[in-house]
């Protein structure tokens, strides 16, 4: 590791020894350029699909080997811009982006603290970064400044209550000279004789490969969040949480359900009364270790839509006409040489046996989601039309799109 003491090139450098996440096994990108700007103007209330234009203009900071690509892919019709400060990282995505013809995207070695933006890009996606850096709050603040007025930024950030075995792992590291050495945290690892949730969660990890523990285990620098941190992170940068953002990878952890995890109908209406930030601090409070991961959607301040709640969004979804996808898929998949091959077909973008495939079925792009559910012995209300907007309606979950839009 370099003396360098500038923070962003030493996370750079462990990358390069590190390179985590790889490549993902397999890429997609839809035929309908304009079905990923209407899912995400979906999930954050706008079922006009005006919030997100087909021709964005998208940057990825800290974009490492996949992200900028997989956006890019999603966007076709946008100008996706990935910066990272690891070279070899770029490198990789920068092949892989030949391999799939992903032609509209930009690739800068570059920090965030390098980069002056300002009212820049319509959606910034920033996912597993500033927490690498001792003063987050710089990062932010840089982010914030590249977004357009009307712009979305997708931001996840370390969940203080998943990481506590880790901290302290770091922590005994350090203690015995050891901070950074992956031959002595296996050493350690493997050597520790007590039970304990460390010990066990180590034990877990010791299988997998390097790369995968050392992003885990040894990271140079990483802080932590709570809901109320973030907030208060976002407040100082000019910023507003505007939603969380479902994800497969949240959903595949079961670390996905932000309604409060009690059935008392006095508690359920306590709850639903308080405004999102609070009901959201009040569900990681419950869950502790199994609250759902941070991956939120931010705002400017300044925004010049309208900032919905949940409860405003569930209601708007009530009352759209909705039809089934009907874009399909291109896939490429990694093949065991590295580099990536194309199926020689398109694949359909069909709900699995988890989202309610009755609404689905019954979508026909003249009904709202009202006169659709009405008939059930349960019409969808709280909790459960929330969970029915997300399992159906949003980016990792691409189903269902507004039939109402221009």
């Amino acid at each position: 590791m370099s003396t360098d003491t500038d923070p962003e090139r030493i996370i750079g450098e462990f990358y390069s020894e590190f390179p985590y996440p790889w490549h993902a096994e397999r890429l997609t990108a839809p035929d309908d350029p304009g079905l990923y700007p209407a899912l995400l103007a979906q999930e954050l209330g706008d079922f006009t699909h005006r919030r997100i234009p087909r021709d964005a203009r998208v940057w990825v900071p800290g974009c490492g080997v996949n992200q900028a690509l997989i956006v890019a892919l999603r966007f076709p019709d946008a100008q996706v811009v990935g910066s990272d400060v690891s070279a070899d990282s770029l490198e990789l995505c920068r092949t892989a982006a030949r391999q799939v013809g992903a032609d509209n995207l930009t690739l800068r070695e570059e920090g965030i603290s390098d980069t002056a933006h300002r009212d820049a890009f319509d959606y910034v996606v920033c996912t597993g970064v500033i927490h690498h850096h001792p003063d987050p709050g710089l990062l932010l603040g840089r982010l914030a400044a590249a977004l357009r007025p009307a712009g979305v930024l997708e931001l996840m950030v370390y969940n203080a209550h998943h990481r506590r075995e880790i901290t302290s792992f770091q922590e005994a590291l350090r203690l015995l000279g050891c901070a950074g050495d992956l031959a002595a945290a296996k050493r350690l690892a493997g050597a520790l004789n007590r039970p304990s949730a460390l010990t066990r969660q180590l034990r877990e990890d010791l299988g997998e490969p390097e790369e995968q523990f050392a992003d885990t285990w040894l990271n140079p620098c990483e802080r932590n969040f709570t809901v109320h941190t973030l907030d208060r992170l976002a407040a100082a940068a000019g910023l507003a949480l505007e939603a969380p953002c479902a994800t497969p990878l949240a959903a595949g952890l079961g670390l996905d359900d932000w309604c409060p995890p009690f059935a008392d109908g006095q508690l359920a209406r306590r709850a639903e009364a308080l405004d999102d930030v609070d009901r959201w601090r009040l569900t990681q409070a419950l869950t502790v270790d199994r609250s759902p991961l941070l991956w939120f959607y931010l705002r400017r301040r300044d925004n010049p839509w309208p900032l919905l709640g949940e409860r405003d969004r569930d209601e708007l979804f009530l009352e759209s006409v909705v039809a089934p996808v009907t874009a399909r898929e291109r896939v490429w998949l990694r093949g065991r040489s590295g580099g990536y091959r194309p199926l020689d077909r398109t694949l359909p973008l069909l709900p699995g046996p988890a989202a309610r495939t009755d609404l689905h079925e019954a979508a026909d792009g003249r009904r709202t989601v009202r006169e659709l559910t009405a008939s059930w012995p349960e019409p969808p209300s709280g909790d459960a039309l929330r969970r029915l907007r997300l399992g159906l309606t949003v980016p990792a979950a691409p189903y269902l799109r507004a039939a109402t839009a221009g």
